[in-house]
């Protein structure tokens, strides 16, 4: 019917002498513009930012978060702080949609960072529309989460399907002889970012240096290490599992909603118990499932102490 009316139409206009250009049915839909760079988007978010020691320094505000009430975080205090900005990367959240991702320090009066060990970076979003051939702050979410030490973790961008972008973020650290690494992936829209990570896990873990022992009972399973003699001579006679555990981990191809998120573990551990006994060599996965916005385990199990 509609091709019809088109060729009746074209045919009025023929008759009448003139020309009319008809809309075409299958026009190809515009291409999103270009994705400005972290630092460009800084500058609009934060007006007077340059990179420069100077220029990073801004006030940010810092929200309730959960898990605040029972944690203490150095160098962090409720309401405005003196912060660097570190822009870290940019999403695109939709066709018109970008979000700016920023890493957030305390800052001293020389603009320098003043974080302690414990302190954790401050994850902060603000968020963008392109409209008349610019890009437009649009939202100022600020920090959705604290995550890392000595203000420090590693932020990228993540897909978790076509149309799921997040953001993913890795920091570690070590006490005494006993380290770890891990993981926190924060899902982005258009309008904000979640404040609660979609999945939250431990990466690896080893205690390798927090006990004389631990070295000659892992010996056989562990490549060789630049021991840390100060940690091993701290450590007590008390019975404890020696370990060295790491992983890698995919998120599985999706369409609509997020793919699964598979972590394999490998490496060894020795049980308290087992002293006179060969360490157990670790292969094994575990599977998480997205499902109302978080992943739950669906298979497996992690075999990362907690520390």
């Amino acid at each position: 019917m509609k091709t019809v009316r088109l060729a009746a139409a074209a045919a009025t206009t023929a008759a009448a002498g003139a020309f009319v250009a008809l809309p075409c049915a299958f026009a190809a839909p515009l291409a999103p513009a270009a994705l400005p760079t972290p630092a460009r988007l800084a500058a609009l978010a934060f007006p007077g930012w340059t990179d420069s020691t100077a220029g990073r320094v801004h006030s940010a505000s810092l929200p309730q978060l959960p898990g605040m009430a029972q944690a203490a975080y150095p160098g962090w205090q409720a309401g405005a702080n003196r912060v660097r900005v570190e822009p870290r990367l940019v999403l695109r959240t939709d066709a018109t949609h970008a979000t700016l991702i920023a890493g957030l320090v305390p800052a001293g009066a020389d603009g320098r960072s003043v974080a302690a060990h414990a302190t954790p970076m401050a994850l902060a979003a603000y968020q963008f529309e392109h409209r008349g051939n610019a890009w437009r702050v649009s939202g100022r979410q600020g920090v959705f989460a604290l995550r890392g030490f000595a203000g420090g973790a590693a932020v990228r961008a993540l897909a978790l399907a076509p149309g799921h972008p997040a953001v993913a973020v890795e920091y570690g650290s070590c006490w005494q002889g006993y380290c770890g690494t891990w993981l926190a992936v924060y899902e982005a829209g258009p309008g904000m970012v979640g404040r609660e990570p979609a999945v939250e896990l431990a990466l690896s873990g080893i205690n390798v240096d927090s006990a004389p022992d631990c070295q000659r009972r892992l010996a056989a399973l562990l490549k060789p290490h630049a021991w840390d003699v100060a940690a091993r001579s701290a450590g007590g006679a008390d019975p404890h599992d020696c370990y060295a555990i790491d992983s890698s981990w995919t998120i599985g191809a999706a369409h609509d909603v997020p793919g699964d998120f598979v972590i394999r573990y490998h490496g060894a551990i020795s049980r308290a118990g087992a002293h006179a006994g060969a360490a157990d060599t670790i292969d094994q996965r575990q599977v998480l499932r997205y499902r109302n916005g978080r992943y739950r385990a669906v298979s497996g199990f992690s075999p990362v102490p907690g520390i």
